[in-house]
């Protein structure tokens, strides 16, 4: 089959729905990659905070974080996919653009970490009812698939957007902001015209904490929680340590960082679909457990970095880790869940997400404040909680 058959054979095998939401997580990744990965720099950079201080920021973020996605998901089940998309989107606009005007004016470092908490708040409460479209309109079948596809849309932005932002850096850190909002604007009005609701069958009952919470009478979801946080937890490294490290201790120019981050992007587009189909080969137990060893394995090897392409090189191994244990993560959740629970069971997925990504910042700039200078051992513990989360998996995970 030709390659024109082939991706005319993709496209039909889903809904017109997925493919909405796979261009608006493309257009939104633009601009949430231009932005992101200078907020840490600014504050440690610009600002001259300490690394423990944007750590502590992350960390306070992830309380937030964490009730946002278990309120994001009960809004998905309870009152539909859609309602939720288009009020979150609105509040992105609104949060990013907040966020420009604090850096323009260089407001104090607590009102910036206050906004930013806002920024991760906001993204915490969308995201379960993105997820949970997708597993509404994907059969279980094709769902690992599914969301690497839907994970290559995103990662084509994050290829643009920190390229941009790179550039866009050496006129104003607010500009990044700017781009970010008008990216969620174009993506609500998306989501407002081309989109209709997914869901089948509502979650019924009164709201409560204890309905909630019921999830975690699911031992199975519990235990994948928990090894997911620390698996989470090396991959936060990524927009925070990584970044500091790679321009104050390997010594590359903030322009470089851009580039280095649109490799990652690049790198997911050209091996997010092979490693989907890998997964599917080698089932989901082993598909988690190789995406840890690979995360493990790149982020050790930034102790022996010399320069730019040894960054480079070391950014597609901790990528092919993100191909591999991204999408495969997802569809085991996905797959876990009852029907009318999928916002639910990935509103509290996404809690160990949070928790994990805002505990990663905390801990590696606690590390890199103590052991900077010593970047093998920096790089080996992170490294180490990886392999732990691979063991983890590959003893007590039992999924399709």
């Amino acid at each position: 089959m030709s390659v024109r058959g082939r991706l005319r054979e993709t496209v039909s095998a889903y809904d017109r729905r997925f493919w909405t939401l796979f261009v608006v997580q493309l257009i939104v990744a633009v601009g949430f990659g231009a932005a992101m990965p200078f907020v840490s720099i600014f504050l440690h950079n610009v600002l001259g905070v300490s690394m423990t201080y944007v750590g502590t920021i992350m960390l306070i973020s992830a309380f937030v974080a964490a009730a946002g996605r278990i309120l994001g998901g009960e809004i998905a089940d309870r009152f539909g996919r859609r309602p939720l998309l288009i009020g979150g989107m609105t509040a992105r606009v609104a949060v990013f653009a907040a966020m420009a005007y604090a850096i323009h004016v260089h407001a104090p470092p607590p009102v910036i970490g206050a906004v930013f908490v806002a920024v991760r708040f906001i993204g915490a409460v969308v995201q379960p009812g993105l997820s949970a479209m997708v597993a509404d309109v994907v059969e279980p079948a094709r769902r690992v698939e599914a969301y690497a596809l839907f994970r290559i849309g995103s990662n084509a932005g994050w290829a643009v957007g920190p390229a941009i932002g790179g550039f866009l850096v050496a006129t104003s850190y607010a500009s990044l902001f700017l781009l970010t909002a008008f990216a969620s604007l174009v993506g609500l009005l998306m989501v407002v015209f081309l989109t209709d609701e997914s869901i089948r069958t509502a979650e019924a009952g009164q709201f409560t904490l204890r309905r909630v919470l019921d999830v975690a009478r699911d031992l199975r979801f519990l235990v994948f929680c928990g090894w997911s946080v620390l698996l989470f937890l090396v991959m936060g490294q990524f927009s925070s340590t990584l970044a500091v490290f790679s321009t104050q201790i390997v010594g590359i120019a903030e322009s470089q960082l851009g580039i280095l981050f649109t490799v990652n992007g690049v790198a997911v587009v050209l091996f997010q679909w092979p490693a989907a189909r890998l997964s599917n080969r080698i089932g989901a137990r082993w598909g988690l457990v190789l995406g840890c060893v690979l995360y493990a394995l790149g982020y050790f090897s930034l102790s022996f970095a010399a320069g730019f392409l040894f960054l480079i090189g070391s950014m597609i191994v901790i990528t092919l880790g993100e191909v591999v244990f991204s999408p495969t993560s997802m569809a085991a959740v996905a797959n876990m869940a009852p029907a009318q629970r999928i916002g639910r069971y990935m509103g509290l997925f996404g809690l160990s997400e949070a928790l994990g990504w805002s505990l990663g910042p905390f801990v590696g700039g606690i590390l890199f404040d103590a052991m900077s200078g010593a970047p093998p051992a920096l790089w080996g513990i992170l490294a180490a909680i990886g392999l732990v989360a691979a063991v983890g998996f590959g003893t007590t995970t039992r999924i399709r």
